[in-house]
């Protein structure tokens, strides 16, 4: 089978792409600037050459996207191309037409072309601050609280998605992701998080944390991430349109305190409480059981086992010694 995977050689689209081939699949890395290096950090060169193609090509030139489909058979799609949330900040027009007009027009495409499946990454940005709900564990249908811009297109992008899906009954699914974190991650504030977090203090500098120790984050390593998207790509017509993702719950103050357990003298900061952004605490906790129930998957990684695994790829970069 041949997918199309938008975003294909980024943080998350790599280990997608990977998945994949090692499931004996054949995909197009349709991505903005693709970068062969970005695979071969998670793919030997045989198995690029023999199962991936790379487009340089943008959601949003919408003849490109059919015509690459079209071209390559393409079968399912999984669509994670996207500005991130300080990018559509700085950008907002930009994060618009990439964030909202470029999904919607993957939607189309599929409506157009008869693909088999879509799934595409949403974000618990959708959700609101955690005043904003009575339940501990949010449900799927809870209503949406969108803080800032990039949680307020993606919360457009689900209703456009149940419209493409009722209307013309395509199989479509969303994962709402937190807060991915992982080896080789470059863009985005969690990216800055765990650089400061993780990363500096794994090669012995000091970490400012852009956030307080009191933020509660859920954490996504990103093997879960992919394996979770890839998962989905293979049910059919699951009788839920979007599903939370989330692995574990703690606060950046609790990640600190475990690195500097692997690292002791580590040397890191936080932000004091009352100088953390409002419009970054969000809900994280959110109920699964419909995504464990119906698509069968569960977290593999723990936030000890995930942070670890970051901190020594971050020291083999550096020639260092694994913790």
């Amino acid at each position: 089978m041949v997918y199309l995977v938008t975003g294909g050689t980024g943080f998350i689209g790599a280990r997608v792409v990977r998945d994949l081939v090692n499931l004996g699949e054949r995909v197009v890395a349709y991505d903005f600037a693709p970068s062969v290096a970005a695979l071969e950090q998670v793919l030997d060169k045989a198995a690029i050459t023999q199962n991936v193609e790379l487009v340089a090509g943008d959601v949003t030139d919408y003849p490109l996207t059919v015509r690459t489909l079209k071209e390559h058979n393409v079968e399912k799609i999984i669509h994670l191309a996207s500005l991130m949330y300080l990018d559509v900040n700085a950008n907002p027009l930009r994060g618009i037409r990439v964030n909202i007009e470029g999904t919607a027009n993957i939607f189309e495409a599929a409506r157009l072309l008869g693909i088999k499946k879509v799934v595409w990454e949403s974000s618990g940005s959708v959700f609101g601050p955690p005043h904003k709900y009575t339940e501990e564990f949010i449900p799927n249908d809870a209503p949406h609280y969108p803080q800032n811009l990039y949680g307020a297109a993606k919360s457009f992008n689900e209703n456009v998605a149940a419209y493409y899906t009722n209307r013309y009954k395509l199989d479509i699914t969303a994962l709402r992701l937190v807060m991915v974190y992982g080896p080789g991650q470059k863009r985005g504030r969690a990216a800055r998080i765990i650089q400061e977090l993780v990363g500096n203090p794994a090669i012995g500098k000091p970490g400012k944390v852009p956030a307080a120790a009191e933020n509660i984050l859920g954490w996504v390593y990103i093997d879960d991430a992919a394996r979770a998207t890839v998962m989905t790509s293979r049910v059919v017509n699951p009788p839920t349109g979007v599903y939370s993702v989330m692995g574990d719950v703690c606060t950046v103050g609790e990640i600190a305190d475990y690195v500097k357990s692997l690292i002791p003298g580590a040397e890191i900061s936080l932000l004091p409480a009352e100088k953390a952004r409002g419009d970054t605490i969000m809900a994280v906790k959110y109920d699964m059981k419909p995504f464990e129930a119906e698509i069968g998957y569960r977290p593999q990684w723990t936030m000890e086992a995930g942070i670890k695994e970051t901190m020594n790829a971050i020291r083999r970069e550096n020639g260092l010694a694994p913790l």
